[in-house]
């Protein structure tokens, strides 16, 4: 199957809920750790394909970052993965990638930088 093309202009979530999201500490439970993009829904759709933790979600994201891959490549890939595997709800899929790039790049810098994706589409 291709790959998706992700376009972070197409996130639901404003800045301040990423904010938000990024200053909260990880339990590792989905529902509480409140993921932009990942509700009710997305939680059924993730544990149908055995995610059932926000760590595994996170491992899985981390999943797709090899040598070589960019960080446009890397994020296409976990959002080919949500809309194609996972079938998270459309609207929710690059918001639920924006969270999860932006969360994990504070851990490893410049693992997701999206400025790379200004004018892209």
């Amino acid at each position: 199957m291709a790959t998706a093309v992700f376009d972070p202009s197409k996130s639901q979530a404003g800045a301040d809920t990423i904010a938000d999201f990024l200053r909260r500490p990880i339990s590792g439970d989905l529902k509480a750790d409140k993921i932009p993009g990942v509700g009710a829904a997305s939680i059924k759709a993730l544990e149908a394909v055995g995610i059932t933790t926000t760590y595994q979600l996170f491992g899985k994201y981390l999943s797709f970052k090899g040598e070589g891959i960019t960080p446009q490549e890397h994020a296409n890939l976990f959002y080919s993965w949500l809309k194609n595997d996972v079938k998270t709800a459309a609207g929710y899929t690059a918001t639920v990638v924006t969270a999860v790039a932006e969360k994990l790049n504070i851990t490893y810098p410049g693992l997701f930088d999206i400025s790379d994706f200004d004018g892209e589409t």
